[in-house]
């Protein structure tokens, strides 16, 4: 399973990285929208973890063009954000977010997570994005 991490912060690429690797997932990783927009469309990983506030082209906008793209519509996406003091950001205030800043509406699957996050709790969000039932064998 390919998971590509589209985060523009170096030292948290590496160590989702290496935690993912460690769970027996391949990760790709993009620094920017940009470049993650490219990879998400040439690599269709199984699952995307995308920051949310990055230069240039934010999470959202990031999110918006996964959508509008017949080959990354239907790809899960995990976002990370800093915004959420303690973690505490939901699906539903990032939707109010989405919608209120760029007039995005967010569908398919995708889940928010809070920057610091907890190892346990996200690997269980990915299992739960990919529909996974248990954790992969290390």
């Amino acid at each position: 399973m390919t998971i590509l991490i589209i985060e523009d912060e170096a030292q948290v690429r590496e160590l989702l990285g290496r935690r993912l690797q460690a769970h027996s997932y391949e990760t790709q990783e993009a620094e920017n929208g940009k470049v993650g927009l490219e990879k998400a469309k040439q690599l269709k990983p199984e699952l995307i973890i995308l920051d949310l506030n990055m230069p240039e082209i934010d999470g959202i906008q990031v999110y918006q063009r996964l959508r509008q793209d017949p080959d990354t519509a239907k790809i899960p996406v995990l976002f990370l954000t800093a915004l959420s003091a303690g973690g505490t950001m939901t699906e539903q205030s990032l939707a109010i977010i989405a919608s209120a800043k760029h007039r995005v509406q967010l569908t398919g699957k995708y889940a928010v997570m809070g920057k610091p996050y907890d190892a346990q709790q996200l690997l269980e969000t990915i299992r739960k994005l990919l529909g996974q039932e248990s954790a992969p064998a290390v």
